[in-house]
């Protein structure tokens, strides 16, 4: 069960709607829901003359300011009436290290999947990718374009290990939402079928009420992120479910990895665990 929702808020419309989405769910749930600014410190890009630093930062926390007015303005103004169980928090503080503090006391917490800590020269991965790591919360990322959602079909990317264990616990309260939900793995080509360990994921999730459909997909592939997002496209999930960053998050930065591909390209919300 759901009763705190953290939402991180930005000024943009992608802000708004993830507002928008986040109401929805906390209605939905019967959480309580919390929004969140974190204004960064200005981060000047290396490209000024040292004679137009103090300008250029002046000019950056301008903007930075003003972001953070949008944001207050677009939470209050789609809570409106629609929920009367709300708090605003914001802070001046590194955005991951502000989100992920605050993240201490929800149960969920939903971000952007572009948002960014600054520059992309200085901070190549949106902060959902870091938020995972540090915050020991479960996270919703959810695309710029995330309209209202039932969360009728779900998908559970599923291996067995110990983060997608946790993420298909975390992700309870919405699979009980759900009308279906279909478990998928990824079976190398050198490895040998077995679905054992999702049937008995299956059973367990059905002894929790959740209607499991049909049996357990299975795809041989060499490429996980490529055959899950064929599957996702297929099936037209409304959610997927996943463990994040079970190998170190650099390897995944240098090599790509499922995690960070998943992240970056998926076009539907997706809870991850690490």
């Amino acid at each position: 069960m759901y009763r705190d929702l953290l939402v991180h808020v930005d000024g943009s419309e992608a802000g708004r709607r993830r507002v928008q989405f986040a109401v929805d769910l906390a209605l939905r749930t019967g959480a309580r829901l919390s929004g969140l600014h974190v204004m960064p410190p200005p981060d000047v890009p290396p490209l000024y003359k040292p004679s137009q630093v103090d300008e250029a930062t002046a000019n950056m926390s301008l903007k930075l300011a003003s972001n953070a007015r949008d944001a207050k303005k677009a939470f209050y103004e789609e809570v409106g009436q629609r929920l009367a169980d709300t708090r605003w928090f914001e802070s001046d503080d590194d955005v991951v290290r502000g989100i992920s503090d605050s993240a201490r006391y929800a149960d969920l917490v939903i971000l952007g999947q572009y948002e960014r800590q600054g520059p992309q020269v200085a901070h190549p991965l949106p902060i959902a990718h870091s938020v995972v790591l540090r915050c020991g919360r479960p996270v919703l990322v959810v695309p710029a374009a995330v309209g209202p959602n039932a969360f009728a079909k779900v998908g559970i990317a599923w291996d067995g290990s110990r983060e997608a264990v946790r993420a298909v616990h975390d992700a309870l309260p919405l699979l009980a939402l759900s009308q279906s939900v279909e478990i998928v793995t990824i079976i190398p080509p050198s490895e040998a079928e077995s679905d054992d360990d999702a049937k008995h994921l299956s059973a367990h999730l059905a002894n929790h009420g959740i209607k499991i459909e049909g049996g357990v997909v299975q795809i041989r592939a060499e490429e996980e992120s490529i055959a899950l997002r064929k599957q996702m496209e297929k099936a037209h999930y409304d959610l997927l479910v996943m463990g994040g960053y079970s190998h170190p998050m650099w390897l995944e930065f240098i090599f790509g990895g499922m995690t960070q591909s998943m992240l970056l390209s998926s076009k539907i919300p997706v809870l991850v665990s690490h």
